[in-house]
C-alpha cells in the first residue's frame, strides 16, 4: 500500500498513525526513505523518535534498480512499490541519525552559504546600479542590504566557529580535516 502525504512537522505522526490503522506495530516495521536533500528530515527524525526503523536510500540507486526490474515509469505508487522492492530485496542499513549537536552545525552551514549567495547577488545587483543610471535611493538599499547580509554572515561564522570550539567531537573531527593539506577554514 502507499500514502501520498505533505511534508510538514507531523508527518510522522501521520505515519504511525497510518501505519496502527493497517494493524502494524511501529517497532516492528522498516520504512526505506529516499534521501532528498533536506526534504526527507522531518520524516525520518519523526519515525525515528516514534521507534520505527529507517534506512536511507539513494535516489539514483533505487532509480538503477527500478531499472533493472524493468520498471521505467515513475509515478507515487511505482515508487513506493520500487522502495518496498529495494528494501526487502536490499535490506540497506538502517539510518543512525547525526548527533543534535551534527544537526545543528549542518543547519548553520546552510544558513552561511545561503547568505553567502545573497551577499554575491547583492554585491552582484549594486555593481549593476552603480555601472547604471541607478537613482541614489536604489543604490543605498542596496548598500545597506549589503551591510546588513555581510553582519548576518559574520555573526553566523562567529556562531559555526563557537559551536565547533565549545563541541569536543566536532572540534576534533574538524582538527583532523584542517591537518588535511589544501583544506581551511
Amino acid at each position: 500500500k502507499h500514502k501520498v502525504l505533505t511534508n510538514e512537522p507531523a508527518v510522522a505522526r501521520k505515519v504511525v498513525d497510518w501505519l496502527n490503522a493497517q494493524k502494524c506495530v511501529p517497532e516492528s516495521v522498516t520504512v526505506v526513505l529516499e534521501a532528498t536533500g533536506i526534504y526527507h528530515e522531518n520524516l525520518a527524525y519523526g519515525l525515528h523518535e516514534a521507534g520505527v526503523s529507517v534506512c536511507m536510500a539513494n535516489p539514483c540507486r533505487v532509480r538503477e534498480f527500478a531499472h533493472g526490474m524493468d520498471i521505467l515509469n515513475k509515478n507515487d505508487a511505482v515508487d513506493a512499490f520500487v522502495l518496498a522492492c529495494y528494501g526487502e530485496l536490499k535490506s540497506p542499513a538502517v539510518w543512525v541519525p547525526p548527533s543534535p549537536e551534527v544537526r545543528k552545525l549542518r543547519a548553520l552551514l546552510r544558513q552561511r552559504d545561503a547568505l553567502r549567495e545573497d551577499v554575491q547577488r547583492t554585491v552582484n545587483r549594486l555593481e549593476k546600479a552603480n555601472s547604471t543610471s541607478t537613482p541614489q535611493e536604489v543604490i543605498r538599499s542596496l548598500e545597506r542590504m549589503k551591510s546588513w547580509l555581510n553582519e548576518e554572515l559574520a555573526r553566523i561564522e562567529k556562531l559555526i566557529t563557537d559551536h565547533t570550539d565549545n563541541d569536543p567531537g566536532l572540534k576534533a573531527d574538524l582538527d583532523l580535516l584542517k591537518s588535511i593539506k589544501g583544506v581551511k577554514d
